[in-house]
C-alpha cells in the first residue's frame, strides 16, 4: 500500500484552535478541524455548535481571527 506524504502548511492557526469568523453576516465561534490549500489559498474547516455540532467548510484564512 502506498502512503501519500502530507504537505506541511504554514498557517496562522493550528488544529483545535478556538477561533472567530464571519459567516452569513454573523460572528461565529468554533474549533478548527482541518487545514488545507486550494490554489495557494489556505482554507479551514471549522466545527461550530455544542450538543449538535456542524462543520463549515472552506473558510478563508483572512476571515478567521483569534481572540
Amino acid at each position: 500500500m502506498f502512503f501519500k506524504k502530507k504537505e506541511k502548511i504554514n498557517s496562522k492557526y493550528n488544529l483545535k484552535d478556538l477561533v472567530f469568523f464571519n459567516y452569513n453576516g454573523d460572528l461565529k465561534l468554533g474549533n478548527i478541524v482541518k487545514i488545507y490549500k486550494d490554489n495557494e489559498v489556505i482554507l479551514y474547516d471549522i466545527q461550530i455548535g455544542g450538543e449538535c455540532p456542524s462543520v463549515i467548510k472552506g473558510i478563508k484564512e483572512e476571515k478567521v481571527t483569534k481572540k
